[in-house]
């Protein structure tokens, strides 16, 4: 088999590309064999091997001897070399852990801005398109809030709820990142021009689908399994019974993370499909703090030092922990402050020379376990 030979983008992603278009292998069998394998290049090189490995059959690895994917991924190649495209293969080490371990993630992704937002704790904010006027402002609150606290917000880049969650999150400390149903190269819808825009430069844009795809209505769907899959839990602000926010939500139970949703009048037709989550087990959300209470034992996955099972009291509030149960992050932390004393993120980041990522979720781990407590503006006082 002729391989050409590649450079701005990389043989990982032609490779990828092979895989990607091979008719019948499709993303789980992908994704089994660059985990078989471990990169996309090693699984085309030994595809002798796949049946017996029981990752594909015949016709399969015939379809791939004789390169019936090479006119698909020469095209997308091209298109993705024609526009400047930044991709990110499944065996990069920057690609998002927890998407990685859904049962179809993309073998790629094409990305604008910063990808180290992935790498913070993420939570999914959804709604629909036509919101109402308390959807928005609990929207904002929540989003905003969670940003502020080193929590990425994700969601899909669609008018309403979606543009209101990703404008509340954008420059905070979290950031926040959007998820296309479109090929990056378009700006869909055109009203977000310019939010995409800010995204691209102050946060992260990202899309499995290839330069020029269109909006298809079969691609949200596809979509929505990627936001639910990079997050630790989904947020529905509203939601009408019929609402495609509750497609993301269906992902999100299928991929074991939490659903959040924000109660309101039975009256109102937007609230209809979220009082129908809570009804269903979601969890009953009016605040950041009540995504926070419950992603709490989850946020130690980014703060690895941090002691672990840590119980709660009886009324669901963290129980206060000895100064023998910080991290060593925490502890340090810690001793750059004084009881009583106020002091602000970027304060205690210059003094710690930390990046602000780490002190936010440093701050946020130790604020859950009752060691101190955020003021306004962002400042932080040890509470003992």
């Amino acid at each position: 088999m002729t391989e050409r030979k590649h450079h701005s983008l990389g043989a990982e992603f032609w490779a990828c590309l092979m895989l990607a278009h091979t008719p019948g292998l499709g993303p789980w069998g992908g994704k089994r064999l660059v985990e078989h394998y471990g990169t996309a290049q090693l699984a085309a090189s030994y595809s002798a091997e796949w049946i017996s490995l029981g990752i594909a059959d015949r016709n399969v690895a015939d379809n791939f001897r004789q390169e019936k994917w090479r006119d698909r991924a020469l095209q997308e190649w091209e298109l993705a070399e024609q526009g400047n495209m930044a991709v990110l293969p499944y065996s990069d080490q920057s690609y998002p852990d927890r998407l990685r371990h859904i049962s179809d993630p993309p073998l790629y992704l094409y990305y604008l801005g910063d990808t180290d937002l992935l790498q913070a704790p993420c939570i999914a904010v959804v709604g629909p398109r036509n919101c109402s006027s308390q959807g928005i402002g609990i929207t904002e609150s929540i989003s905003r809030e969670l940003a502020c606290r080193g929590i990425c917000i994700v969601s899909g880049f669609a008018r309403g709820i979606d543009r209101i969650a990703h404008q509340s999150a954008i420059g905070e400390i979290g950031g926040t990142a959007g998820v296309l149903g479109t090929g990056l190269d378009l700006i869909y819808p055109a009203s977000n021009k310019d939010l995409w825009h800010k995204m691209r430069s102050k946060g992260l844009l990202l899309t499995e689908f290839s330069p020029g795809t269109r909006p298809e209505t079969h691609n949200f769907p596809r979509r929505n399994r990627i936001i639910s899959g990079l997050c630790l839990g989904v947020l529905v602000t509203e939601a009408a019974r019929n609402s495609g926010s509750l497609i993301t939500a269906q992902y999100a139970l299928e991929q074991d993370r939490e659903v959040f949703a924000v109660p309101g009048s039975p009256r109102q037709r937007t609230s209809s499909g979220c009082n129908s989550l809570i009804k269903r087990g979601a969890v009953l959300t009016r605040s950041a703090d009540d995504v926070l209470r419950e992603i709490r034992p989850m946020l130690e996955e980014w703060t690895p030092e941090s002691a672990r099972g840590q119980p709660g009291a009886d009324d669901g509030e963290p129980a206060a922990p000895e100064i023998a149960d910080l991290s060593d992050a925490e502890g340090e932390l810690v001793r750059a402050m004084d009881p009583g004393e106020a002091l602000h993120i970027d304060t205690l980041t210059r003094t710690l020379n930390w990046d602000s990522s780490h002190t936010s979720q440093t701050l946020l781990s130790l604020e859950l376990k009752g060691v101190v407590s955020r003021q306004d503006g962002m400042h932080y006082t040890l509470l003992r």
